[in-house]
């Protein structure tokens, strides 16, 4: 075990404030690293756009790059924006980072779970994720295990069109759905101005057999032919094979959003007004071992919304070595206001290789601040 005096936690915390306001670390006495990450983004409101923070375990420290900058970067490990976490490989960037749960489950468990990881909990690499697409529509069919039968779930979202009108979707019915694709899907949709969205729903059936994809607007009602789809605001939903596509985040450049509002238990009969459970839009994304089919890293409280981490232990593939690394809190009191954002995480290098690495890095930028003082 690496223990440190603390003379040495002082100095860290303190240089680390001064020369890096985004990151502030520290490591324990019993060897752990934690880390708050200012991962604001401009608050929870914000309308303008905002760039990840990008951390790397081997410097401890926050890379000052811009989004266009890390995606040809492989100098940081992971990527903090809100409650949206990346690695640096698979459709985020050219780092060839991948991570995994090591927890089972999607419930809140103990903390101490952190201390009981070592390497022989580590699975083979072949098990290890890299970032793939997360479609904010995700949860609109169902599949029976025992008949294969794929079938619409009637699961209610509410969305945010490409040019920013509130809208209600939901997908009633599958035809002829097959292993690679879901045939014809027919679904209703009701799209307003304002926040109106009482009014009577339209129809519509688009067919993706045999690998089609169809691009629809809902302002019009109707399929559209799209020359470049990441160009272009005149398209809202993407259907093809199983995935349903939003016109924003990673899939296209508007501002296209989704409120699964049947976690909320609404019907499409039940929604009248725009956001009318409350919630987060969530465009498409890039989704990470920190987000899989199994759930987010937090639980997210309706009614109070309020977001808690579900404590679960996730390995890092950093390329020099394992880290492992668990989300304390999503919180920081600032004036004494708790501020959502601010993302506090304890992580700790596995193998001795990485925990050289580390340990040489960070005498060397003590050694370097203290000489430019």
């Amino acid at each position: 075990m690496n223990r440190i005096c603390p003379i040495f936690v002082f100095m860290f915390v303190v240089l680390s404030n001064v020369y890096a306001q985004n990151v502030t670390t520290i490591q324990k006495e019993n060897g752990d690293f934690q880390t708050v990450i200012n991962a604001t983004a401009g608050g929870a409101f914000s309308t303008e756009p905002h760039d990840f923070t990008y951390f790397s375990f081997t410097s401890r420290e926050v890379l000052e790059i811009t989004d266009d900058q890390a995606s040809s970067s492989s100098e940081w490990h992971v990527a903090f924006k809100r409650s949206e976490i990346r690695l640096n490989g698979g459709v985020s960037g050219p780092g060839q980072i991948s991570g995994l749960n090591l927890t089972d489950g999607p419930d809140i468990i103990s903390m101490d779970r952190f201390d009981n990881i070592n390497a022989s909990d580590i699975p083979e690499r072949e098990s290890f994720l890299s970032d793939g697409p997360a479609l904010a529509i995700n949860q609109w069919y169902t599949y029976d295990p025992v008949t294969h039968i794929i079938s619409a779930a009637g699961n209610v979202y509410e969305l945010r069109t490409a040019n920013g009108l509130s809208a209600k979707f939901v997908v009633d019915l599958l035809e002829d759905a097959g292993r690679s694709d879901a045939g014809k899907i027919s679904f209703r949709w009701v799209v307003d101005e304002g926040a109106d969205l009482s009014g009577p729903g339209q129809s519509a059936t688009v067919d993706v057999s045999g690998g089609a994809g169809v691009y629809f607007n809902l302002s019009k009602g109707e399929e559209v032919v799209i020359a470049d789809p990441a160009a272009s605001n005149d398209w809202d939903l993407h259907f093809s094979g199983y995935a349903i596509r939003l016109n924003g985040g990673l899939s296209g450049p508007g501002e296209a959003g989704a409120i699964p509002s049947f976690q909320s238990g609404l019907t499409f009969e039940d929604i009248t007004k725009a956001n009318e459970a409350g919630g987060h839009y969530f465009a498409d994304r890039a989704g990470s071992a920190f987000s899989t089919d199994g759930g987010e890293w937090y639980s997210y409280d309706t009614s109070t919304h309020v977001l808690s981490s579900k404590n679960h232990v996730y390995v890092i593939d950093t390329g020099a070595g394992l880290v492992k690394m668990q989300l304390l809190n999503y919180y920081r009191e600032v004036e004494g206001t708790p501020v959502s954002g601010f993302i506090t995480f304890r992580w700790r290098p596995i193998d001795e290789q990485l925990s050289t690495i580390v340990r040489k890095t960070g005498w060397a930028r003590l050694k370097y601040i203290v000489g430019q003082q």
